[in-house]
């Protein structure tokens, strides 16, 4: 049977960091060793839909290029979608210390200062302030409303459920 969707799982797991006052974060390690060894250690680092920045590998990247391309010149709405998603993008390779910086757009849109939550998001990671990242979690008393969601993610059609 195939599988609804194809999706590589790279990262995961939340890791509390810290900013230092010149803009760097060190990546968790355990992000840092899922990099592929092709990406030479880059990242690219873009505004994200939520009040955080979503970071992806050059690999992941380059197929966001790929489609920005077969976007029209012509299409009004895919030209300002690749304008906007693309303000305020940064292309960083890591230092030996596992260090990347942020600009100044990207801190000021996430409201990042001191202490961050890099978090794995699957085929990609998102930064936020700690605050943020808080704010944004499903909330303890709400959790059971996740089992629903967790089917529409984790079940195949024709598998039988998990009766847990």
């Amino acid at each position: 049977m195939q599988p609804r969707f194809k999706l590589m799982i790279t990262f995961s797991g939340t890791y509390e960091c810290k900013m230092d006052p010149k803009g760097r974060i060190v990546l968790p390690a355990r992000h840092k060793a899922r990099l592929p060894d092709a990406s030479e250690h880059k990242i690219v680092i873009v505004l994200g839909f939520k009040k955080c920045l979503t970071v992806y590998t050059m690999a992941d990247w380059e197929k966001k290029l790929e489609s920005f391309a077969n976007v029209s010149e012509y299409d009004e709405d895919g030209q300002q979608f690749i304008r906007d998603f693309t303000y305020g993008m940064a292309e960083e390779t890591l230092d030996s210390l596992g260090r990347f910086s942020l600009n100044k757009i990207l801190i000021q849109y996430a409201g990042i200062s001191g202490d961050v939550i890099v978090a794995g998001v699957a085929n990609r990671m998102e930064i936020w302030s700690k605050e943020e990242y808080e704010k944004n979690l499903t909330p303890m008393s709400e959790r059971p409303r996740l089992q629903a969601i967790a089917r529409g993610v984790f079940d195949q059609p024709g598998k039988p459920e998990n009766p847990s």
